[in-house]
């Protein structure tokens, strides 16, 4: 929790920059924002306490492009200076505790973002690797903890929204009020959150949006609030599959008590990331909303586990810096393996090991960029930092590795850790090689084969995988009694997918025996193995194949409806009029790639095709999230490039927070304006769209 006052002074001998480390600690930040959708702004009211324990001549707080007024330190008006960055005040704090208090406004451009349209909104935050400091003057140094209290104020309209709007942030709900405005028929309403214990800035947040929520409780007593939408009122059970289970089990694997005093997790749509560990108050995206259907192609557990075990290793005790930010996602990656583990086996368990130590091994082909540095990759912090933890646990055993955690996490609450804290712990209690571990491990890129192999070898299940991945020169033949048993038998379902892989290619009269066993009777894992192999389907496995059309899970589906359409065209009918309903999971690519397939195949004729057309076009509009306006957009702009609304919206797309989105917008608007006729269309649409969206059209037509 120390603030430390940079000055810059230039040594006229020898031209040498120096600096001056003064401690101010910030103590606590007690403040009031109101997020407005309308004009993109954030305003609010800030109140610090802080300490000076030694002279200084500045103080500074992070603050991008910010606006201020009513700025007054220990009750008296104070000058002050505001560049782009920063907050600094040169005069009237003294030794001792000092209060500051200032009101803001801010336009944020990012870490606050604003998603959908005025009738259906969401805004919510993304500090880490974002700057809360684009919507809260705070600190970007994760060194400088602050006991944070923020109320958040919502506005609305009072007869046509009925208070639908719920405002979120981090600690406990202490108070919520509401206040007619000076607008007739519209409401304030102020939501109230406490913390108790400190944390870093970057796990500040707010969530804006219509929300239905559900309370319960782990087996300690802690509240574990959950969200959803109204829409999603059916898909409770399956979002939150497991949800109090991991929790307790986190708790007591971990063997530390849950650090804070109430858990919430809140999907929100066009999230940046898969989740967020904010401090109680976890953000997830809302592609894991999924109904009974959907939570077969992907759940929640594992994004679940990961960021709740965060509150722990990364909200509880923090990396000083990106050299160590493996004892943040290196941890939660290895407790969410572990909780998967519970859920679904030991096979489960060592599979995505065995999976991740693939990805390891390739990546070291190229990458020279050690765990231990400011420029790892994701795949070094998250994936290899769990395995670095799984061979120290399997080396000096359970026991052991619990009671080093259980230490490392007392010894370190609320504080700032590096790597050598963690070491000296497990020095403390075995006599493992420390120094060893961390020259293979941690600063050499180099895959450590050797160990994962002595890892890996504890699993039968892997020993009999990778022999079958041996196999794959060997005539089929000579494999065909063996595999006919395996796919008949109980095995783990990697086994079986691998089997099917090797059939690729292979003679019909060889291989239709096992394809209508796998069929038959796969499991769900198994057929989605089939529908991605199996795309030239031999008339003698139609009727079986068809049986994908109902399976259950939306990726078996889409692909055997792709894959059928194709090999039997004067079936198409037919085939469209089974998945006519179909919807899919959240991003609505099941429904896009039937629309697409119908208007590729049907002539515009056909009674349905301007309705399904408008269809397919509306899905590229900004009422939608990213994951569905980009396929639908790759779809429409390939059928319908003539549409103005299609490229409305394709313009409309370079402003959304989502990168994918975004890059996906201009590189396709830079290839449209190569032909003349459409650089013509697109200027000619420049007065019909909002400001920002002419500013960046003229830009990429320059």
């Amino acid at each position: 929790m120390r603030f430390y006052s940079l000055f810059l002074s230039l040594f006229v001998a020898g031209s040498v920059w120096s600096q001056s480390l003064v401690a101010v600690d910030f103590t606590d930040l007690k403040a009031t924002v109101f997020p407005n959708f309308e004009t993109k702004e954030v305003s609010g009211h800030c109140q610090f306490t802080f300490i000076v324990n030694a002279p200084t001549d500045t103080l500074r707080i992070d603050a991008k492009n910010m606006r201020f007024s009513l700025m007054m330190l220990n009750g008296k008006a104070v000058e002050y200076n505001a560049n782009a960055r920063q907050l600094l005040l040169y005069t009237g704090f003294k030794k001792g505790k000092n209060r500051l208090s200032f009101s803001y406004t801010a336009r944020p451009k990012q870490a606050l973002y604003f998603v959908g349209t005025a009738d259906d909104y969401q805004i919510w935050t993304q500090g880490q690797g974002k700057y809360t400091s684009h919507w809260l003057p705070s600190f970007d140094d994760v060194n400088e903890k602050l006991t944070f209290s923020l109320s958040v104020t919502t506005l609305e309209d009072e007869v046509a929204n009925s208070n639908r709007l719920i405002a979120i942030s981090n600690g406990e709900l202490v108070k919520k009020e509401s206040f007619r405005a000076i607008q007739e028929g519209k409401v304030y309403t102020t939501w109230s959150y406490q913390m108790k214990k400190p944390m870093a800035s970057y796990l500040v947040m707010l969530a804006v949006g219509n929300f239905d929520q559900k309370i319960a409780s782990s087996a300690s007593g802690i509240p574990l609030e959950s969200y959803l939408q109204p829409k999603d009122a059916d898909k409770w059970t399956t979002t939150y599959w497991h949800n109090e289970r991991i929790f307790n089990f986190l708790e007591k694997e971990i063997g530390v008590k849950y650090p804070w005093r109430i858990y919430r997790q809140i999907p929100v749509r066009d999230f940046l990331y898969a989740g967020m560990e904010n401090t109680t108050s976890t953000l997830f995206a809302q592609d894991y909303v999924v109904d009974s259907v959907a939570v077969n192609d992907k759940n929640y557990c594992n994004v679940n586990a990961h960021e709740l075990a965060h509150q722990w290793f990364g909200d509880l005790i923090t990396a000083q810096s990106g050299k160590h930010h493996w004892l943040q996602e290196g941890f939660a990656t290895y407790y969410a393996l572990l909780a998967e583990k519970e859920l679904f086996g030991e096979d489960y368990f060592y599979y995505q090991l065995y999976r991740n130590a693939n990805l390891i091994k390739a990546a070291a082909k190229n990458d020279t960029v050690p765990i231990l540095h400011e420029k790892a990759s994701s795949l070094s912090y998250y994936q290899k930092g769990a395995w670095a933890l799984h061979y120290l646990r399997d080396q000096v055993g359970k026991k052991v590795f619990d009671k080093i955690v259980k230490t490392y996490l007392k010894k370190y609450a609320l504080k700032n850790v590096v790597t050598a804290d963690f070491l000296a712990v497990v020095q403390r209690y075995s006599d493992f090689d420390t120094e060893a571990f961390q020259q293979r491990w941690l600063e050499s890129a180099k895959y450590p084969e050797a160990d994962i192999n002595q890892c890996l070898a504890k699993s039968a299940m892997v020993q009999a995988l990778v022999q079958l991945q041996k196999e794959r020169s060997l005539p089929l033949e000579s494999k065909l009694s063996r595999y006919t048993t395996l796919l008949q038998s109980e095995a783990f379902w990697p086994l079986k997918a691998e089997v099917l892989f090797q059939l690729k290619g292979q003679p019909l009269a060889q291989t239709e025996a096992l394809y209508r066993l796998a069929l038959e009777r796969g499991n769900l894992e198994v057929l989605t193995a089939v529908s991605e192999l199996l795309t030239d389907i031999p008339e003698s496995l139609k009727t079986s194949y068809e049986t994908l059309l109902h399976a259950p899970s939306y990726v078996v589906r889409g692909n055997a409806l792709v894959h059928l359409l194709k090999r039997f065209p004067h079936d198409r009918m037919r085939f469209f009029e089974i998945a006519k309903d179909w919807r899919g999971a959240n991003d609505l690519g099941l429904r896009i790639d039937y629309l697409g397939a119908y208007l590729v195949l049907m002539p515009e004729t056909n009674p349905d095709y301007a309705s399904l057309k408008a269809e397919l076009i509306d899905f590229t509009s900004p009422k939608y999230e990213s994951v569905t306006r980009i396929p639908a957009l790759q779809q429409a702009v390939s059928l319908f490039p003539q549409e103005n609304e299609v490229l409305k919206n394709l313009v409309n797309a370079t402003q959304h927070p989502k990168w994918q989105l975004v890059k996906y917008a201009r590189d396709t608007i830079r290839k449209l304006i190569k032909q003349e006729t459409f650089r013509e269309r697109f200027t000619a649409l420049i007065p019909e769209l909002p400001t920002d969206a002419q500013s960046e059209l003229q830009r990429l037509l320059k």
